[in-house]
């Protein structure tokens, strides 16, 4: 697909953010006042939404647990959103988040990991173990499956998502039933054609990449470490996985990579492209009709789950 069969809610949509200025160019304070995240209208039928504080091992940060219902020992799904560990928090993947659990049945655990510059790499990958193992003590206490725990993401959720699933089974880590990755960002660095193509007019910029990069590595950050880019880690024996990527999206190829990575190495694999979109067009359902799709797609892919 060129740009001239784009479909005509792509186009408006990337139309109507050209209006504003770059979040590049924005100091993070600005940008995270920025909300790109929740255009979901849908009408949510949630059991209960709670909040819980750990004590981690950068100091506090916040695990909000969205329950479809009270039944209990349902499977969790701990999820880590997006915004390039610069920008976003927990309360703007309120609607996503919702209709995961609306659309899967399992208790979703959103990690409100903290960002950079002021907590630079590790923290998040520290925060997202952390609370992953915790999810897996306090099982009883948050009536759910320590047996069936998922762990998804979108764009550097996913590539959290992904390490998490790497780590399985050591350091307390536990078992990791799926790994689902939503346009993840896998790898900071390599060169990657959709990278080129795509890096700029797309909704998510190489510009802004760069810009969270910049915020969030020191300089000396060995970018090919298996911690910050997963597509170099240890992927033999890790849960199987369901990857989605756009068509349109800078990151499209890396998602892509590393699923064909997986695949060679005997691990079950789902995938799906979506012609036509951009980058977090699943987060923005009320412009993107085929956003609905992925929760569809997710749900299936857990349903043996159930």
């Amino acid at each position: 697909m060129t740009k001239l069969t784009m479909p005509a809610s792509t186009k408006l949509f990337l139309a109507d953010i050209a209006k504003f200025p770059p979040l590049h160019t924005m100091i993070p304070e600005e940008l995270r006042k920025v909300v790109v995240a929740n255009a979901i209208s849908d009408n949510f039928q949630l059991a209960s939404v709670k909040d819980y504080n750990l004590e981690g091992p950068h100091g506090e940060f916040k695990v909000r647990l969205y329950r479809p219902t009270e039944e209990s020992n349902l499977p969790v799904l701990v999820f880590f959103h997006g915004g390039g560990f610069v920008f976003n928090r927990i309360e703007h993947y309120d609607p996503m988040c919702s209709k995961l659990a609306t659309a899967t049945g399992c208790v979703v655990a959103s990690v409100d990991y903290h960002l950079a510059p002021e907590y630079k790499f590790p923290v998040p990958v520290d925060e997202a173990l952390f609370a992953t193992k915790w999810v897996s003590e306090q099982a009883s206490e948050l009536r759910i499956d320590p047996n069936r725990i998922v762990v998804a993401g979108e764009s550097v959720g996913g590539n959290l998502a992904a390490i998490v699933a790497q780590h399985a089974g050591l350091d307390g880590v536990p078992s990791i039933a799926c790994q689902i990755l939503i346009c993840p960002l896998m790898d900071w660095n390599g060169i990657y054609e959709s990278r080129q193509t795509y890096a700029s007019g797309y909704f998510l910029d190489q510009a802004l990449l760069d810009y969270c990069a910049d915020h969030y590595f020191e300089l000396n950050t060995n970018r090919a470490n298996p911690l910050v880019s997963p597509i170099y880690g240890k992927v033999d024996g890790v849960a199987p996985a369901l990857i989605i990527t756009a068509e349109f999206d800078p990151l499209r190829d890396e998602g892509e990579a590393y699923g064909k990575l997986l695949s060679d190495q005997g691990i079950k694999v789902s995938s799906k492209r979506y012609d036509g979109m951009i980058h977090l067009f699943y987060a923005l359902t009320d412009v993107f009709e085929e956003g609905h799709d992925v929760y569809d797609l997710i749900r299936d892919e857990l349903r043996e789950l159930h």
